[in-house]
Protein backbone atom coordinates (compact mmCIF):
# COMPACT_ATOMS: atom_id res chain seq x y z
CA UNK A 1 0.00 0.00 0.00
CA UNK A 2 1.06 3.84 -0.59
CA UNK A 3 1.77 5.54 2.63
CA UNK A 4 0.86 8.81 2.73
CA UNK A 5 2.03 11.00 5.75
CA UNK A 6 0.95 14.23 7.28
CA UNK A 7 2.71 15.69 10.17
CA UNK A 8 2.20 18.24 13.27
CA UNK A 9 3.63 19.01 16.78
CA UNK A 10 2.91 18.83 20.19
CA UNK A 11 3.35 22.16 22.66
CA UNK A 12 6.77 21.54 24.22
CA UNK A 13 5.21 21.57 27.86
CA UNK A 14 7.59 20.55 30.55
CA UNK A 15 7.29 16.96 32.62
CA UNK A 16 7.51 19.09 35.74
CA UNK A 17 4.41 20.68 34.69
CA UNK A 18 2.67 17.74 33.13
CA UNK A 19 3.49 15.92 36.43
CA UNK A 20 1.40 18.79 38.36
CA UNK A 21 -1.40 18.90 36.20
CA UNK A 22 -2.21 15.16 36.55
CA UNK A 23 -1.18 15.22 40.99
CA UNK A 24 -4.08 17.10 40.35
CA UNK A 25 -6.38 16.29 38.09
CA UNK A 26 -6.19 12.12 38.88
CA UNK A 27 -6.45 12.99 42.40
CA UNK A 28 -10.23 14.27 41.55
CA UNK A 29 -10.78 10.16 40.38
CA UNK A 30 -8.59 8.23 42.10
CA UNK A 31 -8.35 7.49 45.57
CA UNK A 32 -4.40 7.64 46.26
CA UNK A 33 -2.26 9.46 43.85
CA UNK A 34 1.34 9.95 43.37
CA UNK A 35 3.11 11.44 40.23
CA UNK A 36 6.52 12.36 39.96
CA UNK A 37 8.92 13.45 37.63
CA UNK A 38 12.46 10.55 37.60
CA UNK A 39 15.17 8.77 36.08
CA UNK A 40 13.07 6.18 33.90
CA UNK A 41 13.81 2.63 35.40
CA UNK A 42 15.22 -0.38 33.49
CA UNK A 43 12.29 -1.10 31.04
CA UNK A 44 14.36 -4.93 30.12
CA UNK A 45 13.15 -5.21 34.44
CA UNK A 46 9.70 -4.99 32.49
CA UNK A 47 10.87 -7.60 29.76
CA UNK A 48 11.01 -4.64 27.32
CA UNK A 49 13.40 -4.75 24.43
CA UNK A 50 14.76 -1.39 25.44
CA UNK A 51 16.18 0.16 28.51
CA UNK A 52 13.95 3.94 28.45
CA UNK A 53 11.58 5.55 26.23
CA UNK A 54 13.44 8.51 25.77
CA UNK A 55 15.07 10.58 22.76
CA UNK A 56 13.55 11.24 19.35
CA UNK A 57 10.11 10.89 20.58
CA UNK A 58 6.99 10.55 18.00
CA UNK A 59 3.70 9.11 17.47
CA UNK A 60 1.55 7.88 14.76
CA UNK A 61 -1.83 7.14 13.91
CA UNK A 62 -1.98 5.23 11.28
CA UNK A 63 -5.59 4.19 8.83
CA UNK A 64 -9.02 3.72 10.30
CA UNK A 65 -12.37 2.28 10.55
CA UNK A 66 -12.94 1.97 7.25
CA UNK A 67 -9.35 0.22 6.53
CA UNK A 68 -11.30 -2.42 9.51
CA UNK A 69 -14.37 -2.17 8.47
CA UNK A 70 -15.43 -1.13 4.99
CA UNK A 71 -15.87 -4.55 2.84
CA UNK A 72 -13.96 -2.41 0.27
CA UNK A 73 -10.50 -2.24 2.55
CA UNK A 74 -10.58 -5.37 5.05
CA UNK A 75 -7.61 -7.00 4.79
CA UNK A 76 -5.79 -3.59 4.59
CA UNK A 77 -2.24 -3.57 6.26
CA UNK A 78 0.71 -1.30 7.41
CA UNK A 79 4.16 -2.06 7.84
CA UNK A 80 5.32 -0.53 10.97
CA UNK A 81 8.98 -1.09 10.35
CA UNK A 82 8.78 0.92 6.92
CA UNK A 83 6.65 3.72 8.88
CA UNK A 84 9.48 4.13 10.62
CA UNK A 85 12.04 5.11 7.89
CA UNK A 86 9.66 7.50 6.67
CA UNK A 87 9.37 9.44 10.04
CA UNK A 88 13.11 9.50 10.70
CA UNK A 89 12.74 6.78 13.28
CA UNK A 90 14.37 4.12 11.32
CA UNK A 91 16.57 2.55 14.20
CA UNK A 92 13.78 3.24 17.21
CA UNK A 93 12.21 1.15 19.81
CA UNK A 94 8.80 0.98 18.78
CA UNK A 95 5.44 -0.08 21.10
CA UNK A 96 1.45 0.75 21.42
CA UNK A 97 -1.71 -0.66 19.93
CA UNK A 98 -2.67 -2.15 16.22
CA UNK A 99 -4.95 -4.43 14.71
CA UNK A 100 -3.08 -7.43 13.80
CA UNK A 101 -2.17 -8.37 10.48
CA UNK A 102 -4.47 -10.58 8.75
CA UNK A 103 -2.09 -11.94 6.38
CA UNK A 104 0.28 -13.18 9.46
CA UNK A 105 -2.31 -14.86 11.35
CA UNK A 106 -3.92 -17.18 8.41
CA UNK A 107 -6.71 -14.77 8.03
CA UNK A 108 -8.02 -14.54 11.52
CA UNK A 109 -8.51 -11.49 13.22
CA UNK A 110 -6.47 -10.20 16.69
CA UNK A 111 -5.44 -7.05 18.58
CA UNK A 112 -1.63 -6.48 18.44
CA UNK A 113 0.79 -5.30 21.03
CA UNK A 114 3.37 -3.51 19.88
CA UNK A 115 6.57 -3.93 21.41
CA UNK A 116 9.54 -3.94 18.98
CA UNK A 117 13.27 -2.79 19.17
CA UNK A 118 14.45 -2.23 15.58
CA UNK A 119 17.78 -1.70 17.07
CA UNK A 120 18.65 -4.75 18.58
CA UNK A 121 15.87 -6.64 15.99
CA UNK A 122 14.14 -8.08 19.61
CA UNK A 123 10.43 -8.37 18.88
CA UNK A 124 8.39 -9.19 22.53
CA UNK A 125 4.85 -7.89 21.01
CA UNK A 126 1.80 -10.31 21.45
CA UNK A 127 -1.58 -11.23 19.74
CA UNK A 128 -4.51 -11.53 20.92
CA UNK A 129 -7.06 -13.86 18.71
CA UNK A 130 -10.59 -14.85 19.88
CA UNK A 131 -10.15 -18.83 20.31
CA UNK A 132 -12.93 -21.93 18.89
CA UNK A 133 -15.13 -21.14 22.42
CA UNK A 134 -14.88 -17.73 22.58
CA UNK A 135 -12.11 -17.80 24.49
CA UNK A 136 -8.92 -15.33 24.96
CA UNK A 137 -5.68 -16.49 22.98
CA UNK A 138 -2.49 -14.79 23.46
CA UNK A 139 0.58 -15.50 21.29
CA UNK A 140 4.05 -14.13 20.22
CA UNK A 141 3.98 -11.83 17.18
CA UNK A 142 7.37 -11.05 15.66
CA UNK A 143 5.53 -9.72 12.18
CA UNK A 144 6.60 -5.87 11.45
CA UNK A 145 2.68 -5.65 9.99
CA UNK A 146 -0.48 -4.58 11.94
CA UNK A 147 -3.65 -4.39 10.46
CA UNK A 148 -5.59 -1.42 8.99
CA UNK A 149 -5.36 0.87 12.25
CA UNK A 150 -2.82 1.66 14.78
CA UNK A 151 -1.19 3.96 17.10
CA UNK A 152 2.65 3.77 17.59
CA UNK A 153 5.32 5.86 20.22
CA UNK A 154 8.43 5.58 18.00
CA UNK A 155 11.59 6.61 20.39
CA UNK A 156 15.45 5.78 20.88
CA UNK A 157 15.08 3.77 23.67
CA UNK A 158 16.63 5.20 25.90
CA UNK A 159 16.71 6.38 29.41
CA UNK A 160 15.74 9.43 30.54
CA UNK A 161 13.44 11.77 32.46
CA UNK A 162 9.87 10.49 32.57
CA UNK A 163 6.55 10.45 34.42
CA UNK A 164 6.09 8.35 37.26
CA UNK A 165 2.33 7.65 38.19
CA UNK A 166 1.27 5.60 41.59
CA UNK A 167 -2.44 4.95 41.84
CA UNK A 168 -4.75 3.17 44.34
CA UNK A 169 -7.79 2.42 43.94
CA UNK A 170 -10.89 4.62 42.47
CA UNK A 171 -13.11 7.08 43.41
CA UNK A 172 -14.52 8.37 40.55
CA UNK A 173 -16.68 7.88 37.69
CA UNK A 174 -13.67 7.60 34.62
CA UNK A 175 -12.92 3.80 34.58
CA UNK A 176 -10.19 4.38 31.93
CA UNK A 177 -6.65 5.11 33.28
CA UNK A 178 -5.90 6.83 30.27
CA UNK A 179 -9.00 9.01 29.81
CA UNK A 180 -8.66 10.24 33.33
CA UNK A 181 -5.39 11.10 32.30
CA UNK A 182 -6.20 12.73 29.03
CA UNK A 183 -9.19 14.60 31.13
CA UNK A 184 -6.32 15.78 34.31
CA UNK A 185 -4.51 17.27 31.72
CA UNK A 186 -7.24 19.22 29.58
CA UNK A 187 -8.66 20.50 32.92
CA UNK A 188 -5.36 21.58 34.67
CA UNK A 189 -2.93 22.62 31.76
CA UNK A 190 -3.04 25.90 29.78
CA UNK A 191 -3.68 24.47 26.10
CA UNK A 192 -5.00 27.08 23.69
CA UNK A 193 -6.65 26.83 20.55
CA UNK A 194 -4.65 24.22 18.94
CA UNK A 195 -2.14 24.16 21.39
CA UNK A 196 -2.21 20.06 22.39
CA UNK A 197 -0.06 17.46 23.89
CA UNK A 198 1.02 14.10 23.19
CA UNK A 199 1.72 11.21 25.79
CA UNK A 200 3.28 7.72 25.68
CA UNK A 201 4.24 5.10 28.13
CA UNK A 202 3.94 1.41 30.04
CA UNK A 203 2.05 0.70 32.86
CA UNK A 204 1.23 -1.97 35.11
CA UNK A 205 -2.16 -3.33 36.50
CA UNK A 206 -0.80 -4.48 39.77
CA UNK A 207 -4.22 -5.47 41.65
CA UNK A 208 -7.80 -5.61 40.56
CA UNK A 209 -9.77 -6.25 37.08
CA UNK A 210 -10.54 -4.61 33.95
CA UNK A 211 -12.83 -5.14 31.38
CA UNK A 212 -10.76 -5.45 27.52
CA UNK A 213 -11.87 -6.63 23.94
CA UNK A 214 -10.37 -8.87 21.24
CA UNK A 215 -11.83 -7.98 17.60
CA UNK A 216 -13.38 -11.42 16.73
CA UNK A 217 -13.06 -12.83 12.66
CA UNK A 218 -15.10 -11.61 10.03
CA UNK A 219 -17.15 -14.76 9.37
CA UNK A 220 -17.84 -14.62 12.72
CA UNK A 221 -19.57 -11.89 13.17
CA UNK A 222 -22.85 -12.21 12.34
CA UNK A 223 -24.61 -8.52 11.82
CA UNK A 224 -24.16 -5.98 9.94
CA UNK A 225 -22.26 -2.99 12.37
CA UNK A 226 -20.84 -0.75 10.35
CA UNK A 227 -22.07 2.48 8.47
CA UNK A 228 -20.12 3.24 5.39
CA UNK A 229 -21.38 6.60 5.07
CA UNK A 230 -20.74 7.40 8.62
CA UNK A 231 -17.65 5.95 8.03
CA UNK A 232 -17.78 4.23 11.35
CA UNK A 233 -18.92 1.21 13.32
CA UNK A 234 -22.85 1.64 14.83
CA UNK A 235 -23.39 -1.44 16.37
CA UNK A 236 -21.51 -3.79 19.09
CA UNK A 237 -19.52 -6.31 17.54
CA UNK A 238 -16.00 -7.27 19.44
CA UNK A 239 -15.63 -9.93 22.09
CA UNK A 240 -15.77 -8.08 25.32
CA UNK A 241 -13.92 -9.94 28.03
CA UNK A 242 -14.21 -9.18 31.91
CA UNK A 243 -12.85 -9.51 34.91
CA UNK A 244 -9.61 -9.85 33.48
CA UNK A 245 -6.31 -9.37 35.39
CA UNK A 246 -4.47 -8.67 37.38
CA UNK A 247 -0.61 -8.80 36.62
CA UNK A 248 -1.03 -6.93 33.34
CA UNK A 249 1.52 -4.52 31.12
CA UNK A 250 -0.33 -1.81 28.88
CA UNK A 251 1.31 0.08 26.23
CA UNK A 252 -0.49 2.94 25.72
CA UNK A 253 -0.93 6.01 23.00
CA UNK A 254 -2.74 9.45 23.87
CA UNK A 255 -3.34 12.73 23.01
CA UNK A 256 -5.02 15.43 24.62
CA UNK A 257 -6.61 16.69 21.00
CA UNK A 258 -5.46 17.49 17.14
CA UNK A 259 -2.77 20.08 16.72
CA UNK A 260 -4.35 20.90 13.35
CA UNK A 261 -7.91 21.27 14.60
CA UNK A 262 -9.52 18.73 13.09
CA UNK A 263 -7.64 18.24 9.67
CA UNK A 264 -5.90 14.81 10.69
CA UNK A 265 -8.87 12.95 10.85
CA UNK A 266 -7.19 11.60 14.39
CA UNK A 267 -8.77 8.58 16.17
CA UNK A 268 -11.82 9.55 17.84
CA UNK A 269 -11.12 8.32 21.32
CA UNK A 270 -7.65 9.87 20.82
CA UNK A 271 -6.21 7.17 23.20
CA UNK A 272 -5.04 3.11 22.26
CA UNK A 273 -4.24 1.07 24.95
CA UNK A 274 -3.20 -2.82 24.44
CA UNK A 275 -2.27 -5.06 27.14
CA UNK A 276 -0.74 -8.75 27.90
CA UNK A 277 -0.39 -10.72 31.04
CA UNK A 278 3.22 -10.41 33.00
CA UNK A 279 2.19 -13.91 34.50
CA UNK A 280 2.21 -16.28 31.10
CA UNK A 281 -1.86 -16.23 31.18
CA UNK A 282 -3.53 -16.08 28.51
CA UNK A 283 -5.17 -12.87 28.60
CA UNK A 284 -4.48 -10.07 26.43
CA UNK A 285 -6.13 -7.21 24.51
CA UNK A 286 -7.60 -3.94 24.04
CA UNK A 287 -7.77 -2.14 27.31
CA UNK A 288 -11.30 -0.32 28.51
CA UNK A 289 -11.00 0.49 31.84
CA UNK A 290 -11.25 -1.19 35.65
CA UNK A 291 -14.18 -3.19 36.52
CA UNK A 292 -13.06 -3.15 40.73
CA UNK A 293 -12.71 0.59 41.74
CA UNK A 294 -11.72 -0.41 44.92
CA UNK A 295 -9.11 -2.79 44.13
CA UNK A 296 -7.38 -1.48 41.40
CA UNK A 297 -3.83 -0.40 41.62
CA UNK A 298 -1.39 1.05 38.62
CA UNK A 299 2.34 1.73 38.60
CA UNK A 300 2.99 3.98 34.85
CA UNK A 301 5.76 5.29 32.80
CA UNK A 302 4.95 8.06 30.49
CA UNK A 303 7.03 10.24 28.14
CA UNK A 304 5.60 13.24 25.65
CA UNK A 305 5.61 12.89 21.72
CA UNK A 306 7.19 15.87 20.23
CA UNK A 307 5.37 15.31 16.73
CA UNK A 308 2.23 13.05 15.56
CA UNK A 309 2.71 11.45 12.13
CA UNK A 310 -0.78 10.82 10.91
CA UNK A 311 -0.56 7.97 8.03
CA UNK A 312 -3.04 7.24 5.70
CA UNK A 313 -5.94 9.56 6.50
CA UNK A 314 -8.38 7.05 5.08
CA UNK A 315 -10.85 9.75 6.31
CA UNK A 316 -9.77 12.83 3.62
CA UNK A 317 -9.43 10.32 1.15
CA UNK A 318 -12.79 8.85 1.56
CA UNK A 319 -14.69 12.78 1.30
CA UNK A 320 -12.63 13.64 -1.68
CA UNK A 321 -14.49 10.96 -3.47
CA UNK A 322 -17.99 11.62 -2.25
Amino acid sequence: MKLTIEKASFKKISLDEISKALQKGLSNNFKEVTVSVIDCPNLKDWDCPAEGMSGNQKITDVGGEPYMHDKKYIGAEFDFKEVAKLIGSEQSYAFGAGSGAMSCLDGHCGELVINDNFITEESKSVIAMVGKNKECVAKDYTDRKHGGLGNIFYTDGKQGRVIKILIKGRSGEQGSLTQAIRAALLENLDLKGNDHLGLAGVFRVLKGKIKSHVQPDYADIKHEYYDSKLMKCVKDFLQFYQPVGSELQCYSVLWTGDPTGGNMNLRESSEHTHFHSYKNKQEAGHYHCDVTPDEIEYECYFNTADEIYRVNNIYKELASQS
